[in-house]
């Protein structure tokens, strides 16, 4: 069993069957291998299906002995996936908007990093659509359905169940998990609050991790232009009930720099004070766990993580350093499946702020972060197949504790020192009901509720609050190749610690904390078709969210010298729009596929922003693809149109339109070895992805060239 680009698929149920009759089911192995001892006979046929690719029959002949069966990647509808059900078992949900990237799919793409490719969903973007590349930490933050507009996503991002999210800012560690170590991607649009509760109200990306059932090793190396160089590597198997696996990645860019030559009146332009954006990080990951006869199984998952960037001149610099710890264990239960996770970990992050001289030719250090923050979380839950309906159950808990410490300076002399910071405590309890009326109709309900309780460590300010979160939603299939489907969904989300405590500066704008932030609420609903008609399949769907108590950072004061803002809820966001995606196979080694957002965000409600677009939100979003593979030979483009959106509240400052083109070929030498060269932004487009007010600019073009190999 292999993909596209020859590569083995693991996990892939086969079915035999004999005139219709199901004979016998087996899955392939982590090689993609897998054997019947039952002879081919008159109307035999196999049935494959895998996470992520198109499923497939197989008609045998008489007397067949060997097949070598290539899967193709499924249209999104036919999508299968674990996050929107929480479960083990991958299935595909006709009720949920969901986009699927196999591991085949992510290493055909011209992207360097994982929220880069990423950017081929409609209506995701990253925060002033900068890569996590070059982007300062606090700033990478994703928007999905218009419900960004700040570093601290209003989406959740996981790594097998485990939040990715920084548990005191929000924002994103993307490079956490050594690419060669992912199996998939899952984005689930929407809010997905009642199944995670809080963090969830834009959507869930899940990165799922390799889980070998065999001997299996896979490694990536490749360098390129702006001094970039990565090696990622990852191997596993399983052997007498024991399963183990290990990876490693190291990466380095020297960057470019992202103040542009050009700036708006009396704005200094580019300047000797000003370097590259350059970064490193270093991730591991190690599991071990066992599966015994029973079929219960318990395993325990370490990670370590560290980074060290430079933020565009010699003073400003940032680090982090994180490890963290999980346990699983899954079994049967009640007549139904049981699982329960615990987690937690430990970080700290650094970084430094300057002050920058008007014509740039100089800057003087003014303040040193530490942000040490710990985390613990537990959840359980318990799923049962009730003739047609299937019962999921469960509960969560997660404690955080983080502080900020702050050193003013001026001119090398320190001139004070500050402390904030707290705790947070989320408990929830969850359940849903996936009911299959019949072959055509399936009808889902559920919901999340939550407490949450936040308290100050140097000041007297302490809150508790409750939230609910239901969501119901159908799918109907009208005709062959025509369905219907539309939901109905209330989402949460508590202000960060970051937010209530933490204060920043970037370019000439400061940023400060408040303690008196609300929660803010999400009512929302979404409905969509599904169409079909041979080669050509195609998703619309329209959404209408209403985020209350919007946290937002108000413009207080603008001088030439410095912008202040402050951390304040907004009274409400309105964010209404269009998702477009099709898939047409041209031919079994051509797909071209087009996807578009469209998004109208908007300031709503008695407050002095009503009618501003929200800020870090594009009109638009419009991505073509296109893939190629035969006889060895891969290759795609990416070409990639965001539309104009505003830097700040005020609508004071406009990104302007950014148009890039990705490509990547390829040639696979034996099932093994692939070679394959990349260029990102081969226009060398210069495109806007911040003003603060200064102007800074995207990636330039880069090429970069490298080494696959799979094994077995």
């Amino acid at each position: 069993m292999v993909d596209s680009l020859g590569g083995a698929i693991s996990d892939a149920v086969v079915v035999l069957e004999s005139s219709g009759q199901r004979i016998a089911e087996i899955r392939a192995g982590s090689d993609g291998r897998f054997e019947f001892s039952n002879e081919a006979g008159r109307d035999m046929r196999l049935v494959v299906t895998a996470v992520g690719f198109a499923p497939a029959t197989v008609s045998l002949a008489s007397g067949t002995r060997d097949l070598r069966i290539a899967l193709e990647p499924a249209p999104f509808f036919e999508a299968v996936n674990v996050t929107s059900s929480r479960t083990d078992v991958p299935k595909v949900d006709p009720t949920a908007t969901m986009s699927v990237f196999t591991a085949a799919d992510l290493m055909a793409t011209g992207s360097v990093t994982l929220d880069d490719a990423l950017k081929a969903v409609p209506g995701f973007t990253l925060f002033r659509r900068t890569s996590s590349r070059v982007s300062n930490p606090t700033a990478q933050g994703i928007t999905l359905r218009g419900l960004g507009g700040t570093g601290s996503s209003r989406s959740l991002v996981l790594a097998d169940g485990v939040p990715l999210n920084d548990a005191f800012g929000g924002w994103v560690y993307w490079d956490k998990l050594p690419q060669a170590a992912i199996d998939r991607v899952e984005v689930l649009r929407g809010s997905g609050s009642d199944l995670y509760g809080a963090d969830a109200v834009g959507g869930v990306v899940q990165v799922l991790t390799w889980h070998p059932t065999q001997p299996l090793g896979r490694a990536a190396f490749e360098g390129g232009a702006l001094g970039t160089g990565r090696a990622s590597l990852f191997a596993g198997g399983r052997t007498s009930g024991w399963s183990y696996s290990a990876g490693g990645e190291w990466f380095s860019t020297d960057g470019y720099i992202t103040v542009a030559t050009v700036q708006d009146p009396g704005i200094a332009p580019r300047g000797p004070i000003d370097t590259k954006s350059s970064s490193t990080h270093r991730s591991g990951l190690a599991s071990v766990g066992y599966h015994a006869e029973s079929g219960w199984r318990v395993e325990v998952i370490g990670n370590v993580f560290s980074e060290d960037r430079g933020n565009g001149t010699p003073a400003v610099t940032n680090s982090t350093a994180a490890r963290s710890l999980s346990g699983e264990t899954a079994g049967a239960l009640g007549g139904g499946l049981f699982s329960a996770r615990v987690y937690g970990g430990t970080q700290g992050y650094d970084q430094t702020f300057s002050a920058v001289s008007a014509d740039r030719t100089s800057e003087d250090l003014n303040r040193n972060q530490r942000v040490p923050t710990r985390v613990v979380g537990v959840g359980g839950q318990w799923v049962r197949l009730f003739g047609r309906h299937t019962m999921l159950v469960g509960a969560e808990g997660k404690f955080i504790r983080g502080e900020t410490d702050e050193t003013q300076l001026q001119r090398g002399r320190v001139l004070g020192e500050t402390a904030g910071g707290g705790t947070q405590r989320v408990g929830s309890a969850f359940v849903q009901d996936s009911f299959a009326v019949n072959d055509r109709f399936t009808v889902v309900a559920g919901a999340h509720a939550d407490g949450w309780h936040t308290q100050s460590k140097y000041t007297p300010y302490e809150k508790t609050l409750g939230s609910f979160n239901p969501r119901a939603s159908f799918a109907y299939r009208v005709a062959s190749g025509f369905s219907v489907r539309a939901s109905a969904y209330g989402g949460f989300r508590a202000p960060t610690l970051n937010e209530l405590y933490r204060g920043f500066r970037a370019g000439n704008t400061q940023t400060n904390p408040s303690e008196a932030l609300e929660p803010e609420r999400l009512t929302g609903a979404d409905a969509g078709v599904l169409l079909t008609r041979g080669p050509v399949s195609a998703r619309i769907t329209t959404f209408w969210n209403v985020l209350d108590d919007a946290i937002t950072n108000i413009t207080l004061s603008t001088t030439p010298q410095l912008i202040t803002k402050v951390r304040a809820n907004a009274d409400r966001i309105r964010s209404a729009g269009l998702e477009i995606e099709t898939d047409w196979r041209l031919a079994r080694a051509l797909t071209v596929t087009f996807s578009t957002g469209l998004v109208n965000a908007r300031y709503s409600g008695d407050t002095s922003l009503r009618d501003n677009q929200v800020p870090q939100v594009p009109t638009y979003n419009a991505g073509l693809s296109a893939r190629y593979v035969h006889q060895g030979w891969s290759g795609s483009g990416l070409l990639r149109v965001t539309g104009p959106q505003f830097e700040d509240d005020l609508n004071a400052f406009t990104l302007r339109r950014a148009t890039v083109l990705d490509v990547m070929g390829g040639r696979t030498l034996g099932r093994r070895v692939s070679l394959f060269v990349a260029v990102e932004n081969l226009l060398d487009s210069e495109y806007d992805v911040g003003r603060t007010p200064i102007l800074t600019v995207g990636l330039p073009r880069a090429a970069r060239a490298g080494v696959q190999l799979l094994l077995p």
